[in-house]
């Protein structure tokens, strides 16, 4: 059976778990639904339309599923927090649902959200994803899977960072960050590969070594963007790594990180 702290107030309405463990003082609003295997430490709160997966864990004064912090918000909007399996929620994390009506701010699962982060609104943060302390992602910013946000680095609305990417720490970024690099700094530059978390990630040396040579053919050369790729598409295997590096940028509405300080590669 569920182990509720006496302290703690569950709306009747909630759906949860048997197994839950819910510690004190807090408090479950009535449209949430928490699956099996979950553990709140002291103080959370989750409120709002809220569905969480299953062993997630929650450290003391998380808050997820309070109305987003957009002017645009209209009180009694219908929109949603969904949270998947196997994440950890470190100290006053903090997680909004969508602004408009029938919207979403996903998690995935396995994340590692450290103390102090923030997902705003309408996020879509993937699958083992790392927020490092005091981070923070804006309105409807997108992270792939396995992304590393060091501490107190911010992401701009609307910007995504690239699956394996890394943003370093105190960093800040208004454009996209793509698909296996590292960003340092206020817009830049692009560090280089990250080498590190795609060795650890079983990458071969072969599709390693191409995205090097991808490296040194769009940050280090003095082309354009469109020139850059066309180059890359000429003398690089087509690689699936190499393909969603390519339309990651063909793609990108903001612009993205450049190899040179405060400079932003644009078509």
């Amino acid at each position: 059976m569920s182990n509720i702290h006496p302290t703690a107030i569950v709306d009747p309405k909630a759906e949860i778990a048997e197994d839950i463990v819910i510690g004190p003082y807090c408090i479950i609003g009535p449209n949430v639904k928490i699956g099996t295997g979950c553990v709140m430490d002291s103080h959370c709160v989750v409120t709002g339309h809220t569905i969480i997966g299953e062993k997630n864990r929650m450290y003391p004064a998380v808050i997820l599923g309070c109305d987003p912090q957009d002017h645009g918000y209209q009180p009694g909007t219908v929109s949603y927090l969904k949270i998947g399996n196997g994440n950890i929620f470190r100290e006053s994390f903090t997680a909004n649902v969508g602004t408009k009506p029938d919207s979403e701010t996903v998690i995935g699962n396995n994340c590692f959200m450290m103390t102090n982060t923030h997902i705003a609104h309408n996020c879509r943060i993937g699958n083992h994803v790392i927020m490092a302390n005091c981070s923070l992602a804006a309105g409807y910013v997108e992270i792939g899977d396995n992304c590393l946000i060091s501490g107190i680095a911010a992401i701009h609305q609307f910007c995504r960072v690239g699956r394996f990417a890394v943003l370093s720490g105190c960093s800040a970024i208004s454009v996209d960050l793509p698909p296996f690099m590292i960003g340092h700094g206020r817009n830049g530059p692009v560090q280089g590969v990250n080498l590190i978390g795609l060795q650890r990630n079983g990458f071969s040396n072969e599709t390693i070594r191409t995205l090097k040579d991808l490296y040194k053919i769009f940050f280090r050369g003095t082309n354009t963007v469109k020139a850059s790729l066309d180059q890359i598409k000429a003398e690089l295997p087509m690689i699936p790594e190499v393909k969603e590096f390519i339309d990651f940028v063909e793609s990108t509405k903001r612009g993205t990180l450049s190899a040179k300080n405060c400079n932003v590669r644009q078509y």
